[in-house]
C-alpha cells in the first residue's frame, strides 16, 4: 500500500499571535528519524514563557523570508516543541539538521502556534480503509497521541471525498458547494465526478482535525 497523506489541522489555532524569536540550529537538538521524509515533526526546544505567549500546545510553526536569487521566499517549519528553561525567552532551538532549509545556523524568524501540518503515513501500520469521514482514530508522534476526526480527503487521481456521498466509490453528483465544486455564481449547480465518505485503497490524502 501506498503512503497515506495525514494534513492535520488544529481548530484551536484560527487566530495565532506572531512572535518574534531568535532560531539557534544546534548541535545538542538532534535530528529525528524520518524527519526529510516527513514521516515526523522535528523537535524545538523553547522556554516555557515564550510558549505561553504564543499560546501553543504541542506544536510551534517557525517562518522566515529567505533571499534566493532575485525572490524573497517563505520558508515554514513545524515543530513538535518541548520545553526548557535552559533556553533563553524568546529563542528557539533546533537541530542543525535544519540550516540547509532555512540557509543559515542563527536568524530571526516569527513563530506561532501550528495550524495545520502533514505527515507521510505508511497505511500498514495506520489502516483506515473503511473508515469514514466522521470517525476518529489514535495517532502517536514522538511519544504525543493525539485524536483524530477524519474530515475528508482525496484520491490518487485527486477526486475528493463527499461527507454526503454514500461508500468509497467514484461517483458523478450534481454539486452546489466544495467539496468538488466551487461556484462562481449563486444558485450554480454542476455534475462533478467525486469520491464516496469511506475511506479507500485509491485514498491517498486525509485531513483530519486534532480532537480533544
Amino acid at each position: 500500500m501506498a503512503d497515506f497523506k495525514l494534513v492535520i489541522s488544529d481548530p484551536l489555532s484560527k487566530k495565532v499571535t506572531p512572535v518574534k524569536v531568535k532560531v539557534r540550529l544546534i548541535d545538542t537538538v538532534e535530528a529525528e528519524e524520518g524527519e526529510k521524509e516527513a514521516r515526523t515533526l522535528p523537535l524545538c526546544m523553547v522556554n516555557p514563557k515564550t510558549k505561553e505567549k504564543l499560546g501553543a500546545d504541542q506544536f510551534v510553526t517557525v517562518e522566515i523570508q529567505k533571499q534566493e536569487g532575485d525572490k524573497k521566499v517563505k520558508v515554514k517549519v513545524h515543530f513538535l516543541a518541548k520545553e526548557s528553561t535552559e533556553v533563553p525567552e524568546n529563542e528557539i532551538h533546533a537541530s542543525k539538521s535544519l540550516a540547509e532549509k532555512f540557509g543559515m545556523e542563527e536568524f530571526d524568524a516569527i513563530a506561532y502556534r501550528t495550524k495545520a501540518f502533514q505527515l507521510n503515513v505508511d497505511q500498514n501500520k495506520l489502516n483506515l480503509v473503511g473508515s469514514k469521514i466522521g470517525d476518529k482514530f489514535n495517532i502517536g508522534i514522538k511519544g504525543i497521541n493525539l485524536t483524530l476526526a477524519i474530515t475528508g480527503g482525496s484520491d490518487n487521481t485527486g477526486f475528493p471525498m463527499r461527507p454526503d456521498v454514500q461508500g468509497a466509490a467514484k461517483r458523478r453528483v450534481l454539486l452546489t458547494a466544495p467539496p468538488g465544486f466551487v461556484p462562481e455564481e449563486d444558485g450554480e449547480k454542476r455534475r462533478k465526478v467525486v469520491r464516496g465518505n469511506v475511506v479507500s485503497i485509491e485514498t491517498v490524502q486525509l485531513n483530519c482535525i486534532i480532537v480533544r
